[in-house]
C-alpha cells in the first residue's frame, strides 16, 4: 500500500512538472513580447490594429515581382508613400540611411508608391539617391490591406510576417535612438521570434581542423551576428582553430580561436579550410 501511494506521489510530480514547461515557456514568449512592444513604443511607433502583415504581388520600377513572402526571415520597413508627398520626401533621406546601415544584416526597406507610374518614381528616387526597393502599388489595393488612408504610413514586420509597429506620418529613421532601437530588434531576433538569423549548433566531429582567413581586415565578433562587437581582426593568411560551427537564414559561423588566444565567431565565407 506505501508502495503505491509513492508511485501515485511520483506520477503526480512528473506531471505537475510536464505541465509546468509549457506555462514557463508562454511566460518566456510573453516577457519577450512585452520587451519588443516596448522597444517599438520608445521610439514613437504604435502596436497595430492587425497582427499578420497581408502579403501581396506587385511590380519594382524595374518589372520585377515583389511580394512580402520574399522577406520572410528579415525585419521589414514597409513604407506608403507618393512622389508629390512633402512628408514622405522628407523622411526618405532617413530611411535611406537605416537601409544603409543594416540592410542585407537581417533588414530590408520596401518601399510601396501610390498610384504612380515607373518612369516617374524611377526619376525620383535617382534624383534624391535612393537605393531600396519600391513597388508600384497603382490601384492602390495594397494600401487598403494595410488601412492607410493618409501618406506616409510605415510598418515593421517581423521575420515571421507579423506587423509589430506602425507609425503614421513622418519620422526620423535614422535617428540615434531609432538606430539603437532597430541594432536591438535585429540582433535580438531570435529572442522576439523574427527568425532572423536563427542558427543551430551542430556537431563538433563537422569541425576541419584549421581555417584560414580569405582577405585582411575579416571581423571577428563576439555573437555570431554581424551587428555584435568586434573581438579582433583577421588579416590574409591567419590560421585559426575551429571551436564550434552554428548555421541558419542561409549563413554558416564557425567558433574560432586565434593563435593569440581571442575567441570569437567569424564568417563561413571569410574563411577557408
Amino acid at each position: 500500500m506505501h508502495g503505491l501511494k509513492n508511485r501515485f506521489l511520483g506520477i503526480g510530480l512528473v506531471a505537475a512538472l510536464i505541465a509546468a514547461v509549457p506555462f514557463r515557456a508562454l511566460a518566456q514568449q510573453s516577457k519577450t513580447v512585452s520587451s519588443v512592444d516596448e522597444l517599438i513604443k520608445s521610439i514613437g511607433l504604435s502596436k497595430p490594429a492587425m497582427s499578420g502583415a497581408p502579403d501581396f504581388n506587385l511590380l519594382d520600377t524595374n518589372g520585377n515581382p515583389v511580394g512580402l513572402t520574399a522577406y520572410r526571415g528579415k525585419l521589414v520597413l514597409l513604407n506608403f508613400w507618393a512622389t508629390w508627398c512633402g512628408p514622405c520626401k522628407e523622411e526618405m533621406p532617413s530611411m535611406e540611411r537605416l537601409s544603409l546601415n543594416f540592410g542585407g544584416h537581417g533588414f530590408a526597406v520596401l518601399a510601396i508608391n501610390q498610384r504612380e507610374n515607373a518612369a516617374l518614381v524611377n526619376k525620383f528616387m535617382k534624383t534624391h539617391g535612393l537605393s531600396f526597393t519600391t513597388a508600384l502599388d497603382t490601384t492602390g489595393r495594397v494600401a487598403g490591406y494595410y488601412r492607410v488612408y493618409g501618406i506616409p504610413v510605415s510598418y515593421l514586420v517581423d521575420g515571421n510576417g507579423q506587423a509589430i509597429g506602425m507609425k503614421s506620418g513622418p519620422m526620423d529613421w535614422s535617428s540615434p535612438p531609432v538606430l539603437d532601437v532597430f541594432r536591438k530588434l535585429i540582433g535580438d531576433g531570435n529572442s522576439a521570434g523574427m527568425t532572423i538569423g536563427s542558427m543551430d549548433l551542430e556537431p563538433a566531429n563537422r569541425l576541419p581542423s584549421t581555417l584560414r582567413a580569405r582577405s585582411d581586415g575579416i571581423a571577428l565578433r563576439g555573437q555570431q551576428d554581424a551587428l555584435s562587437e568586434v573581438v579582433g581582426k583577421l588579416v590574409r593568411g591567419d590560421e585559426v582553430t575551429p571551436l564550434g560551427r552554428a548555421s541558419g537564414a542561409g549563413e554558416i559561423w564557425y567558433m574560432v580561436r586565434t593563435k593569440t588566444g581571442v575567441v570569437g565567431w567569424v564568417r563561413g565565407g571569410d574563411v577557408a579550410e
